[in-house]
Protein backbone atom coordinates (compact mmCIF):
# COMPACT_ATOMS: atom_id res chain seq x y z
CA UNK A 1 0.00 0.00 0.00
CA UNK A 2 1.61 3.73 -1.16
CA UNK A 3 0.74 6.71 0.87
CA UNK A 4 -0.13 10.07 -1.03
CA UNK A 5 3.45 10.29 -2.32
CA UNK A 6 4.64 6.93 -3.48
CA UNK A 7 5.68 6.01 -0.25
CA UNK A 8 5.27 2.29 0.84
CA UNK A 9 3.41 2.24 4.37
CA UNK A 10 3.86 -1.27 4.94
CA UNK A 11 7.70 -1.34 4.00
CA UNK A 12 8.04 1.87 6.34
CA UNK A 13 6.01 0.46 9.09
CA UNK A 14 8.47 -2.81 8.92
CA UNK A 15 11.60 -0.63 9.20
CA UNK A 16 9.97 1.23 12.03
CA UNK A 17 9.47 -1.94 13.55
CA UNK A 18 13.13 -3.08 12.52
CA UNK A 19 14.80 0.50 13.92
CA UNK A 20 12.10 0.39 17.19
CA UNK A 21 13.55 -3.41 17.68
CA UNK A 22 17.31 -2.94 17.35
CA UNK A 23 16.81 0.28 19.67
CA UNK A 24 15.05 -2.16 22.49
CA UNK A 25 17.92 -5.18 22.38
CA UNK A 26 20.53 -2.23 22.64
CA UNK A 27 18.50 -1.25 26.06
CA UNK A 28 18.85 -5.22 27.50
CA UNK A 29 22.57 -5.13 28.38
CA UNK A 30 22.43 -1.43 29.59
CA UNK A 31 18.90 -2.07 32.00
CA UNK A 32 20.81 -5.29 33.07
CA UNK A 33 24.36 -2.91 34.15
CA UNK A 34 22.09 -0.18 35.47
CA UNK A 35 20.29 -2.88 38.22
CA UNK A 36 23.61 -4.09 38.90
CA UNK A 37 25.08 -0.81 39.75
CA UNK A 38 21.95 0.84 41.46
CA UNK A 39 21.77 -3.07 43.19
CA UNK A 40 17.85 -2.94 41.92
CA UNK A 41 18.99 -6.92 41.67
CA UNK A 42 15.20 -7.50 40.08
CA UNK A 43 15.28 -5.15 37.75
CA UNK A 44 18.57 -6.66 36.54
CA UNK A 45 17.21 -10.53 36.62
CA UNK A 46 14.33 -9.05 34.27
CA UNK A 47 16.52 -9.15 31.49
CA UNK A 48 17.03 -12.91 31.50
CA UNK A 49 14.31 -15.43 30.08
CA UNK A 50 13.68 -18.29 33.14
CA UNK A 51 15.35 -20.67 30.94
CA UNK A 52 18.87 -18.36 29.96
CA UNK A 53 22.20 -20.31 30.25
CA UNK A 54 25.26 -17.89 31.08
CA UNK A 55 28.97 -18.42 31.04
CA UNK A 56 30.33 -15.92 33.18
CA UNK A 57 33.66 -14.28 33.88
CA UNK A 58 33.81 -17.05 36.81
CA UNK A 59 31.42 -19.87 36.62
CA UNK A 60 28.30 -20.92 34.41
CA UNK A 61 24.87 -21.94 35.05
CA UNK A 62 21.51 -21.84 34.69
CA UNK A 63 20.42 -17.88 35.36
CA UNK A 64 19.02 -18.68 38.98
CA UNK A 65 21.56 -20.88 40.61
CA UNK A 66 24.07 -18.47 38.74
CA UNK A 67 22.16 -15.59 39.98
CA UNK A 68 22.37 -16.69 43.25
CA UNK A 69 26.40 -16.82 43.53
CA UNK A 70 26.07 -13.22 41.29
CA UNK A 71 24.19 -11.07 43.79
CA UNK A 72 27.09 -11.66 46.71
CA UNK A 73 29.55 -10.95 44.66
CA UNK A 74 28.47 -7.61 43.75
CA UNK A 75 27.20 -6.74 47.57
CA UNK A 76 30.64 -7.34 48.60
CA UNK A 77 31.47 -4.05 46.78
CA UNK A 78 30.76 -0.39 47.88
CA UNK A 79 30.27 0.34 44.21
CA UNK A 80 29.87 -1.13 41.31
CA UNK A 81 30.17 1.09 37.60
CA UNK A 82 29.37 -0.51 34.37
CA UNK A 83 30.51 2.01 31.03
CA UNK A 84 28.43 0.59 28.41
CA UNK A 85 30.40 0.98 25.29
CA UNK A 86 30.36 -0.30 21.47
CA UNK A 87 27.76 -2.55 20.69
CA UNK A 88 27.02 -5.00 17.89
CA UNK A 89 23.16 -5.91 17.13
CA UNK A 90 22.58 -8.51 14.59
CA UNK A 91 19.01 -8.71 13.88
CA UNK A 92 16.63 -9.84 11.16
CA UNK A 93 13.59 -8.16 10.51
CA UNK A 94 10.70 -9.05 11.43
CA UNK A 95 12.68 -12.13 13.30
CA UNK A 96 11.57 -13.21 17.11
CA UNK A 97 15.69 -13.58 17.74
CA UNK A 98 18.58 -11.65 17.77
CA UNK A 99 22.28 -11.00 18.66
CA UNK A 100 23.93 -8.57 20.58
CA UNK A 101 27.74 -8.18 21.63
CA UNK A 102 28.40 -5.29 24.23
CA UNK A 103 31.81 -3.82 25.13
CA UNK A 104 31.89 -2.72 28.86
CA UNK A 105 34.51 -1.33 31.33
CA UNK A 106 33.57 -2.54 34.88
CA UNK A 107 34.69 -1.10 37.78
CA UNK A 108 34.11 -2.46 41.36
CA UNK A 109 35.26 -0.59 44.10
CA UNK A 110 36.29 -2.24 47.51
CA UNK A 111 35.65 -0.99 51.24
CA UNK A 112 37.77 1.29 52.88
CA UNK A 113 40.29 -1.04 55.21
CA UNK A 114 39.83 -4.48 52.66
CA UNK A 115 43.22 -3.49 51.71
CA UNK A 116 42.61 -5.05 48.36
CA UNK A 117 42.92 -2.83 44.89
CA UNK A 118 40.00 -2.33 43.13
CA UNK A 119 39.06 -4.46 40.50
CA UNK A 120 38.66 -2.91 36.77
CA UNK A 121 37.33 -4.99 34.32
CA UNK A 122 37.18 -5.14 30.36
CA UNK A 123 34.57 -7.78 28.90
CA UNK A 124 32.30 -8.47 26.03
CA UNK A 125 28.57 -9.94 26.60
CA UNK A 126 27.43 -11.70 23.91
CA UNK A 127 23.70 -12.26 24.44
CA UNK A 128 21.32 -14.13 22.31
CA UNK A 129 17.63 -12.92 23.14
CA UNK A 130 14.24 -13.37 22.51
CA UNK A 131 11.11 -11.38 21.82
CA UNK A 132 8.57 -11.53 24.43
CA UNK A 133 5.62 -9.67 23.30
CA UNK A 134 6.53 -6.21 23.00
CA UNK A 135 10.42 -6.43 24.84
CA UNK A 136 13.09 -8.39 24.73
CA UNK A 137 15.33 -10.43 27.01
CA UNK A 138 18.77 -12.75 26.86
CA UNK A 139 18.01 -16.31 26.12
CA UNK A 140 22.27 -17.22 26.36
CA UNK A 141 24.81 -15.01 27.58
CA UNK A 142 28.29 -15.47 26.97
CA UNK A 143 31.02 -12.97 29.13
CA UNK A 144 34.36 -12.93 27.59
CA UNK A 145 37.17 -11.44 30.22
CA UNK A 146 39.30 -9.37 27.52
CA UNK A 147 41.31 -7.92 30.64
CA UNK A 148 41.45 -6.52 34.24
CA UNK A 149 42.90 -5.43 37.11
CA UNK A 150 42.52 -6.22 40.21
CA UNK A 151 41.82 -9.66 42.22
CA UNK A 152 39.90 -11.67 40.07
CA UNK A 153 38.71 -13.90 41.47
CA UNK A 154 38.25 -11.88 44.51
CA UNK A 155 40.17 -13.58 47.85
CA UNK A 156 37.75 -15.99 49.97
CA UNK A 157 38.92 -14.76 52.83
CA UNK A 158 38.99 -10.60 52.03
CA UNK A 159 36.67 -8.83 54.59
Amino acid sequence: MSGADGIDLEELARTVQWLRDVEEIKMVPQRYARGLDTKNFDSARAQFSDDCFVTGSLNQDHIDPYWAKLIPSVEVYQATMHFMGNQFVDHEPGSDTAFVETYAVAYHLERPGTGLPDLTMGVRYQDTLGRRGDSWVITARTSIPQWYRGPLPRPADAP
